[in-house]
């Protein structure tokens, strides 16, 4: 199973007047937080999961980036990226293992 979309980290957002005041960066606990979110809210994520081997290759600003979730073998693999799916940069990756 393949779950795609849109995150959306409002730039507004006053968590940003302290994650960094005139370079906003996107938490990473926001970024899993979404992942999760997603999960849950697609049925393929339930209580008693494990986060593991979150890599950020390179700092997320506030703003709309896609994802892609893969469910494999009791886990989800996930991936967010700026751009288009075929030729996007990836700027998170992940598993979450449930």
């Amino acid at each position: 199973m393949k779950i795609q979309g849109t995150f959306y980290f409002d730039p507004s957002d006053r968590i940003y007047n302290d994650h960094f005041p005139g370079n906003p960066v996107v938490p990473g606990s926001v970024i899993v937080a979404a992942f999760i979110d997603a999960g849950k809210r697609a049925g393929v994520l339930e209580a008693g999961f494990t986060v593991r081997g979150f890599k950020f290759r390179e700092f997320v600003p506030p703003g709309r980036n896609g994802f892609i979730i893969e469910a494999y073998q009791n886990q989800l693999r996930c991936r967010l990226y700026r751009g288009e799916p075929d030729q996007s940069k990836t700027l998170v990756t992940g598993v979450i293992a449930g």
